[in-house]
């Protein structure tokens, strides 16, 4: 045997020790750690099935509230107000919304609907600002409700157009036709305002140009 392949002998051998040992001293940690690896992956994994399982549950469950509007309102109510208080987002929030509108009066749908809207997430408690907005229409609570949109009336804000209408509706029940006919228009000029609030706009604009007319 040349020198060469006995100084491999050697090292190979050396090597081999030394692995034995850092696997006598290590391999009990490297096997735990691979164990709660996998756990954790398999947990994971089980977590976001069971997610996704409750979702659609809940998802069927606010469908089949919905089903029983104008059917059996009281049923229907009593389903949303569970999910409101139980179910997985988005559910709880999208059935805290509709449960607040089923109501019986105008006036409790609104008390409900700004009783809802702040813990609410992001546009959904504007959403419910605005619903209510619409539902103060000729109720004592209109002008307050109203007025409490402007802080959502901004450019930056999704409904700007609908606060607008609401707010040129007031003025305009409340005689001041030129406010109104300067929020008509503002709508008219957004374009990021909803077709069909655009629409309504022009066409109160065109009602009040032939009442100016005759």
């Amino acid at each position: 045997m040349s020198d060469q392949a006995a100084f491999h002998e050697i090292d190979d051998a050396v090597r081999q020790d030394d692995l034995k040992a850092w696997w006598k001293r290590y391999g009990t940690w490297v096997v735990a750690g691979v164990v709660v690896l996998v756990v954790a992956v398999v947990a994971l994994v089980g977590w976001r099935q069971y997610q996704t399982a409750q979702r659609a549950a809940a998802g069927a469950a606010y469908a089949s509230a919905l089903a029983q509007i104008g059917k059996d309102n009281a049923a229907a109510r009593t389903a949303l107000d569970q999910q409101a208080a139980s179910a997985v987002e988005p559910y709880r929030s999208l059935a805290a919304l509709a449960a607040a509108q089923m109501r019986d009066k105008p006036e409790e749908q609104v008390a409900a609907l700004l009783d809802v809207a702040p813990k609410l997430p992001g546009e959904l408690s504007e959403l419910a600002q605005v619903i209510a907005g619409y539902r103060s229409v000729d109720t004592a609570k209109a002008d307050e409700t109203i007025a409490g949109l402007g802080s959502i009336s901004g450019v930056d804000h999704a409904f700007r157009g609908s606060v607008l209408e609401l707010q040129a509706l007031q003025a305009a029940h409340k005689g001041d036709v030129k406010r109104a006919r300067e929020l008509w228009t503002e709508i008219g000029k957004d374009p990021a305002a909803p077709q069909g609030t655009v629409q309504r706009a022009q066409a109160m604009l065109n009602l009040y140009d032939e009442q100016g007319a005759k």
